[in-house]
């Protein structure tokens, strides 16, 4: 049942019977949809916009370079963390 370039569409869709998908006629995939938008922007004469700093700037959580100010307590501190635990969890047996 093999084919010398593999096998053709019929061979797998007679393989794979009654689980062969069935897609609508206009179906395009993520990446279809992606690359045809993208054509559509170029064709109008779009370019992507990517923020400045001054667009940032206008956020809330950014400062005048448009650099993220981060909130007070962020982040995770590994001492913290093992204090909070305990001294007897800290036992190597």
């Amino acid at each position: 049942m093999s084919h010398p370039n593999g096998y053709t569409r019929e061979m797998i869709k007679e393989i794979l019977g009654t689980s062969w998908p069935t897609m609508p006629e206009d179906y395009e995939t993520g990446n279809e949809m992606r690359k045809r938008k993208g054509r559509e922007m170029r064709a109008r004469g779009e370019k992507p916009h990517y923020p400045t700093a001054e667009d940032r700037a206008k956020l809330p959580n950014f400062d005048k370079d448009g650099k993220y100010i981060y909130p007070e307590g962020h982040g995770f501190n590994y001492m913290d963390y093992v204090n909070s635990k305990g001294k007897e969890n800290n036992k190597v047996s």
